[in-house]
């Protein structure tokens, strides 16, 4: 056994060996996760997901609050193997959970999308664990976006030669408005069938970009490993 896992295994020992609550546990605590983050030896993510920043680091802060409010003097076992171990593999788990998380997220706005399902209604639709309130300011911001298209992104992809089957005018009748196609291709002159081709292949993955770069997660909670 080196000399950081030693020392962490005597810092666990003292730590379960006081009270919760008490001074001389909350040091060891704090010792215990100053060491830690110290070693330089806690578990990452590997080169292929250093996209995903952001989850990992929400995964150590979870990962390090359970360990302070209940899982380490309940869940760790010293004779199952050595504490660095432990914390690494739960870690690993809760990072897990996160992209899972993140992913069936992206899947319930993909659906609804695809499915020509997105409404004012959409709140009802997206049957989540994330909190009502910021769901609903994740749509109002998407509505805004749109609406103001500030860098045109959405206006400047567009139907060849008909300008105004573009993706703003179109998310705004389909999306805000909840216009049915043949309303819509009433509204920007062209054929019904182009604007849904249109939607599909350019439309979609811009509104999907958006929402992918701009979502709020709220953690639904899962069962340490």
């Amino acid at each position: 056994m080196d000399d950081l896992n030693l020392h962490l295994q005597i810092v666990v020992k003292a730590a379960c060996t006081y009270p919760k609550n008490t001074c001389q546990h909350r040091q060891a605590i704090n010792d215990l996760l100053r060491s830690l983050l110290k070693s330089g030896r806690i578990w990452s993510p590997s080169a292929e997901n250093d996209n995903n920043d952001d989850i990992y680091e929400e995964a150590l802060q979870k990962t390090m609050l359970n360990l302070v409010n209940k899982t380490l003097c309940e869940k760790y076992d010293p004779e199952q193997g050595l504490f660095l171990h432990w914390f690494n593999k739960c870690l690993e788990n809760k990072y897990k959970d996160e992209i899972r998380k993140v992913k069936r997220y992206q899947d319930r706005i993909q659906s609804v999308l695809e499915n020509d399902e997105m409404s004012i209604d959409m709140i009802d639709k997206l049957v989540s664990p994330i909190d009502a309130t910021l769901l609903t300011q994740i749509w109002e911001s998407f509505k805004q976006w749109i609406t103001e298209d500030p860098d045109n992104v959405l206006k400047n992809c567009h139907i060849r030669n008909n300008p105004k089957a573009n993706c703003q005018l179109l998310a705004e009748l389909k999306l805000i408005m909840g216009k049915e196609w043949q309303e819509i291709a009433d509204t920007v002159g062209s054929p019904q069938g182009s604007l849904r081709s249109h939607w599909n292949r350019k439309c979609e993955p811009l509104l999907q970009k958006w929402l992918a770069e701009n979502q709020k997660l709220f953690g639904e909670e899962n069962n340490e490993r």
